[in-house]
């Protein structure tokens, strides 16, 4: 199908109010649409926002847990080698770790090894990659170091391709420390598996690793992450290492260790709490005590979730970190598990690229980590042949290869499906897109900037099988926008180079997402049941991290925004129900002047879609509406937010965004 590109909005927008104006024409157009485009297109609302040099994180790396691929890559243990080739092994690792600017690779930097616990010799339930090799066979054993020499290779093979952070953590204890007597887990799920006697052994074992690969391996790990997915109920005779540890225990042991790996003189922090998913991190994290706390040098997530992820507890993570002065990681995630998704290769390249926009902007990550390449993103030949990619490689590649270590994340406004970042040794831009299930324009405003080129490269994945990692350019407009037609189910990348950032004076922090906070009650702005249907209200009720209080804000010229929500997979736009001039009744849901959510319109948006801020000073707000010149109010708990006549003395017409 041919494509057509609308040189800009601002022109769509017009030619579309035309249309509509004059039925005939209308008429007449639509048939010359569909000659044009051959198949009826859906036309949604721009992912737009202008681009701004306000700086998040400074970017440091991308990577991956070794583990278990390096028991499928060169064989150990129980599994054999799925590649036997010696030259393929090499290419497989050049794939993963290297430096892009000289061939096709990820361009990872970080390595987490897993310091195994290992399992007792007699059982053979794990899964033949995952049994890992432990160093010591009891108390005051010595310690073997010629074991789990596949991930001791592999860990070598990434440091010799430019891997330079690496972390060591730890599944489980060794099975003879356990309750159980198995690593797998506890007898019952989340009981604790490591007997308190125990305690100053498991230490111990964790620092001796630590050192002798500082001294022999000549590799410091950075950092040592002693509980990994804690949170999880991890039972013996499972199919993996796995230690469900309560916050008594971690309580106890992150103080301890960090303790000891002070006293050993390694300059090795611990990290934690590595939980499963990020919510259970934002809970977890409030359960660990003053010295544990303290001692983590920072603060570890993976990201494991469903199909849309939580901006809102990304937020409160990282929140978390920043008031304590620590950064963050994603350490784990991966895609897709039987229950996610529609069983395409695409579906999940494009979970992963929302996975990596919204962990490096709204979680704020310096580091993002992937668990395994064969999840998804190289497959083994099963006849030992090359290696295979897959769509989630170049959906990585669509980051990983452009987002450089020591680029800013900095802000992409309210283009909510845009991730920006910028270098500013080489002075180039970096803006990664993805596009779900609709042909989307996007208009990305580049006016923040100084020298902007003419053009700019783009590379482009999309569901087509031919299509990865395209490599494209496209014209600027004379307003310094990237006006792009995004086919559907696509991850694009932006790289303009030579470009400066403007004064900060130039940057707005109203673009992009916030909570709407009442200043006369203290609730937010929320979706009623935190629905993701059209035409339910909006409500005011007790603030917390959750998606349905977090709201993109979009600006659409003329000092109006669009109001955008961001708690499902399909945005949804704020509005004034039935656009009256009176005010609302702030009872009814959904009732005529009453705030409510529907379908964002496509063309030029209505003036009830809009709203202007009022700024009365002191970090307050009115938000008024276009169409009718009235106000938002919050009625208080049990009403819904409405329209009503502006009053800038009136705190419950008072906001201000967080």
């Amino acid at each position: 199908m041919r494509r057509f590109c609308w040189e800009s909005l601002e022109i769509q927008r017009t030619i579309l109010r035309l249309l509509m104006s004059k039925p005939r024409l209308w008429r007449l157009a639509t048939v010359w649409l569909l000659g044009l485009f051959v198949l009826p297109v859906v036309i949604v609302l721009a992912d737009s926002g202008r681009i701004v040099p306000r700086p998040a994180q400074t970017f440091r790396g991308w990577g991956m847990s070794l583990a278990w691929e390096a028991n499928d890559l060169y064989g150990g243990g129980r599994q054999a080698a799925q590649i036997k080739d010696p030259q393929i092994q090499d290419q497989y690792m050049d794939l993963l770790y290297g430096d892009p600017a000289t061939r096709l690779t990820l361009g990872f930097n970080v390595a987490r090894y897993n310091i195994g616990g290992g399992d007792d010799p007699t059982h053979k339930h794990m899964r033949t990659d995952a049994q890992m090799e432990g160093f010591q066979d009891g108390a005051g054993a010595a310690f073997d170091w010629t074991r789990d020499a596949s991930q001791r290779r592999m860990l070598q093979e990434a440091k010799k391709r430019g891997a330079n952070i690496f972390e060591a953590f730890s599944n489980s204890p060794p099975y003879w420390m356990t309750v159980s007597g198995c690593s797998g887990g506890a007898t019952v799920a989340h009981q604790d598996n490591l007997r308190p006697e125990m305690y100053e052994n498991f230490e111990n074992y964790l620092a001796t690793v630590v050192r002798h690969f500082k001294d022999v391996e000549h590799v410091r790990f950075e950092s040592l992450e002693a509980f990994n997915e804690p949170d999880v109920g991890w039972t013996a005779r499972g199919r993996q290492e796995g230690n469900s540890a309560s916050f008594a225990s971690q309580n106890a042991l992150i103080p301890m260790l960090a303790s000891r790996l002070k006293h050993d003189g390694l300059d090795t922090f611990v990290s934690g709490v590595d939980m499963n998913n990020v919510g259970d991190a934002v809970a977890g994290v409030a359960k660990l005590g003053p010295a544990a706390f303290t001692a983590l040098g920072r603060m570890n997530t993976h990201d494991y979730h469903s199909a849309t992820a939580d901006p809102a507890k990304m937020a409160e993570y990282k929140s978390i970190a920043q008031k304590a002065h620590k950064p963050v990681w994603m350490s784990e995630v991966g895609c897709c598990f039987k229950t996610q998704g529609d069983g395409t290769d695409m579906w999940g390249a494009l979970f992963m690229a929302d996975a990596m926009r919204m962990d490096l902007r709204d979680l704020g990550a310096e580091n993002w980590v992937i668990w395994q390449p064969d999840w998804n993103v190289i497959a083994f030949d099963p006849k030992g042949g090359a290696p295979q990619l897959k769509k989630q490689f170049y959906a990585i590649a669509q980051y990983s290869r452009f987002v450089r270590p020591g680029f800013q994340i900095i802000s992409a406004g309210g283009a909510y499906n845009t991730l920006a970042a910028y270098s500013h040794s080489s002075k180039q831009l970096v803006l990664v897109t993805t596009n779900w299930d609709a042909l989307t324009p996007n208009d990305l405003d580049l006016s923040a900037f100084d020298g902007v080129p003419a053009a700019a490269t783009v590379y482009r994945t999309t569901a087509d099988v031919s299509v990865n990692l395209k490599e494209g350019s496209i014209k600027l407009s004379s307003k310094k926008h990237i006006v792009d037609q995004l086919p559907v189910r696509s991850i694009t990348t932006y790289v303009i180079d030579g470009v400066t950032p403007l004064s900060a004076s130039a940057s707005s922090d109203v673009e992009g997402v916030h909570q709407i906070v009442s200043q006369g009650t203290k609730l937010c702005m929320n979706i009623s049941r935190n629905s993701i249907q059209s035409g339910d209200g909006i409500i005011p009720y007790l603030c917390s991290a959750l998606g349905n209080m977090e709201f993109n804000f979009v600006d659409q010229g003329g000092s109006a925004y669009s109001i955008h929500t961001v708690n499902g997979a399909k945005s949804l736009c704020l509005n004034i129900a039935n656009a009256p001039k009176s005010p609302g009744d702030g009872k009814k849901l959904g009732g005529p002047g009453n705030l409510i959510q529907s379908a964002c319109s496509a063309g030029s948006v209505p003036s009830n879609e809009l709203f202007e801020l009022v700024e009365l000073g002191g970090n307050k707000l009115q938000i008024r509406v276009k169409s009718s010149g009235l106000c938002l109010e919050d009625p208080g708990r049990g009403g819904t937010i409405r329209q009503n006549r502006c009053n800038a003395s009136n705190p419950n017409q008072q906001f201000h965004l967080d």
